[in-house]
């Protein structure tokens, strides 16, 4: 996971406009300045030049969401959070969920890799059985064509 996370990421996780962030980024208040950088961004038009774009560390997210909190109602911000907690706590749930199909899975594939070689060893004999057959047979049918052509008459 990237540490670092430019303002429409951060918008996307605590709800709050773009632009806002943005701006209270640009500011860069002593709170939020140590968890800053700026990086070279590609231009949205072919051919043109990188822009500056100034990232938050993700330790950084507590202090700016305290700034913009100074700016815009908490339960707003709050709301937010509480469905970015519970959208984490699910996709703890299901990937433990997963975590133990995925061990109960491999015990099943392993028990029918098990069977499927236990019928294999079981074919090769069956196989050996079969040709040990035929060849008892041509050998009878044969012993019958021979019998039969010298046949005698006692």
């Amino acid at each position: 996971m990237d540490l670092y996370m430019n303002p429409s990421e951060i918008s996307e996780i605590i709800g709050v406009e773009e632009g806002i962030i943005s701006r209270t980024l640009e500011r860069q208040d002593a709170d939020i300045k140590p968890f800053l950088r700026v990086v070279s961004a590609p231009s949205d038009k072919p051919g043109g030049i990188t822009a500056p774009q100034i990232q938050l560390r993700i330790d950084g997210l507590a202090p700016l969401i305290k700034r913009l909190s100074y700016n815009m109602p908490t339960d707003d911000i709050i709301e937010n959070l509480s469905c970015q907690v519970i959208d984490i706590t699910y996709l703890r749930e299901t990937c433990a969920k997963l975590e133990a199909d995925k061990q109960k899975l491999a015990t099943e594939n392993a028990e029918l890799r098990e069977t499927i070689e236990s019928f294999n060893v079981q074919r090769e004999k069956w196989s050996s059985e079969i040709k040990d057959l035929r060849s008892k047979l041509l050998k009878e049918q044969s012993k019958g064509w021979v019998d039969r052509l010298l046949k005698r008459k006692d």
